[in-house]
């Protein structure tokens, strides 16, 4: 794995726990860390970000929170645990994902007493009932960005902007900030005995996305060159309805799943539907997989969805972000299809961890899309993560209020080597995305691997490097995963392999 250029710290902070990325999970973490309580006592937390507290995946999110908060309409923690496992395709682990579905209500309750305003009843992919907690129709993101990034500002969270976390040290954490006008990162270290990574996925690390620039993986790739224990990386689910153009790369929008609830359908060029029996809410992997084998025969680009029997003041109102989306790009949803195609969504697999955040390295912790609890096994059911991200927040938060860990203990610590020169993003993730996209198989994923293994190095220590060095690890990762992984089982899907059991 390639490491990041020398890093010669310049200055120092002190901390009781670093937490780095301001997404849900982070935030919650935070807060949860720096509020006084009963039984313990605010910790001094800073809050480190590459953006402002707008950054990350969060305020993106459409879809919702799943959690039952109606026992009256048949529904059940039991049922929500089934879907999730179902999901999963037989990897969830159902001990961790009968905790997250109990501690689910509270959660929402907490939120809603910082200020969220939220809605109920939406039906999503994979769910028996319409147990969906949303905001603004299609803006849970926003909602839950808005109240917890005030919270935060107005607690004692000290926040760090525009700075990236470069590498775990025995003391702390290696951070670079980025002054205007300079390309080379002022680094320093933040002397600490616990880091909360809480960095999101790594969707940049394919050439179209629903997540946001800055998501590049940077803690899952921190995490394993400290020598943490990773797992289920082969499992990238891909969102089955992000909005297709001919020339999009990068971040493209999502168009949320309660859509497809609402009773749109995908389609092909002859207006067929692609999946079977009305199966437009089957899970992700599932729709995803149908999509692709449907573009492949007929050669296309991209198929449609069909959302105009959903009717123009629904979609108005209970839709507006779609809605904007698509009339951005001339497509009135109302009157027309929608141009769809799958795209990295979402890393079910990440650095192995607990509900409460613990990892496999002392004094190391991790929530949100960078763990893997076991929770989404492997493919995650829709809406789970937002409730998982600040259901570990909370836990880990009120673990850390209590008690500090000794020291931070890292068990292999690489020494500075070359990193990957930022010009060679562009052919990795268009590689990544043909050979590591909802369709696999070892010709192509070894090919993956030797493209990788040659990519060209860079010695500057500046943003630039430190993604693209972020992101050709974890693409190493998921790459190396997908490869020992001899079976298709949820959103790992080999064309050279046999569809695993659940």
């Amino acid at each position: 794995m390639r490491t990041l250029p020398e890093a010669r710290p310049r200055w120092s902070r002190d901390a009781d726990v670093v937490v780095v990325g301001a997404g849900a999970g982070g935030m919650t973490a935070a807060l949860t860390l720096a509020t006084p309580t009963a039984a313990a006592r605010g910790r001094r937390v800073l809050l480190v970000t590459k953006d402002d507290l707008g950054g990350g995946s969060t305020p993106f999110a459409q879809g919702g929170m799943a959690a039952v908060l109606d026992h009256s309409s048949g529904d059940s923690f039991a049922l929500h645990a089934a879907d999730t496992l179902a999901a999963g395709a037989g990897l969830g682990d159902p001990a961790a994902v009968s905790s997250l579905v109990s501690s689910a209500p509270d959660v929402i309750k907490w939120l809603s007493s910082l200020g969220a305003r939220l809605g109920r009843g939406h039906l999503e992919g994979g769910h028996s009932k319409p147990r969906i907690v949303h905001a603004g129709g299609d803006a849970i993101g926003a909602e839950v960005h808005r109240v917890l990034a005030g919270a935060v500002l107005a607690s004692p969270v000290s926040v760090l902007s525009h700075a990236v976390a470069l590498d775990l040290v025995d003391e702390g954490l290696l951070v670079g900030l980025v002054r205007p006008g300079v390309a080379a990162l002022d680094v320093g270290v933040v002397r600490t005995s616990a880091v909360v990574l809480a960095t999101g996925g790594f969707g940049q690390a394919f050439a179209t996305t629903t997540n946001p620039a800055g998501v590049t993986g940077d803690g899952l790739a921190l995490a394993a060159r400290a020598g943490a224990a990773t797992r289920d990386l082969e499992f990238t689910q891909f969102h089955p309805t992000v909005l297709w153009s001919a020339d999009a790369s990068g971040q493209c929008p999502l168009i949320t799943e309660a859509l497809r609830g609402a009773g749109a359908v995908i389609v092909d060029d002859s207006g067929r539907g692609v999946m079977p029996d009305g199966g437009d809410l089957a899970p992700r992997d599932v729709v995803s997989a149908a999509m692709h084998a449907r573009m492949a025969t007929a050669g296309a680009a991209h198929l449609w969805l069909d959302a105009t029997m959903v009717g123009r003041s629904r979609l108005e109102e209970g839709f507006p972000t779609v809605t904007a989306a698509c009339r951005k790009r001339g497509i009135d949803p109302a009157a027309d299809p929608i141009p769809v195609a799958p795209g990295a969504h979402y890393a079910c697999g990440g650095i192995q961890a607990d509900l409460d955040g613990r990892t496999s390295l002392p004094g190391v912790f991790a929530v949100g899309e960078v763990a893997c609890t076991g929770v989404h096994g492997a493919n995650r059911l829709a809406s789970n993560s937002l409730t998982e991200a600040m259901i570990m927040g909370r836990r880990l938060g009120e673990m850390l209020a209590s008690e500090l860990p000794a020291a931070i203990a890292l068990s292999r610590l690489a020494p500075a080597d070359e990193g990957v020169a930022p010009s060679a993003r562009t052919a990795l993730t268009q590689a990544m995305s043909r050979y590591a996209g909802v369709q696999r198989d070892e010709t192509g994923l070894r090919t993956l691997l030797g493209l990788l293994d040659q990519a060209p190095g860079s010695s500057t220590l500046d943003l630039a490097t430190v993604e693209a060095t972020n992101l050709h690890a974890v693409s190493s990762l998921v790459a190396a995963a997908a490869l020992a992984r001899r079976q298709s089982r949820g959103c790992h899907r080999r064309s050279d392999a046999a569809q695993a059991a659940a």
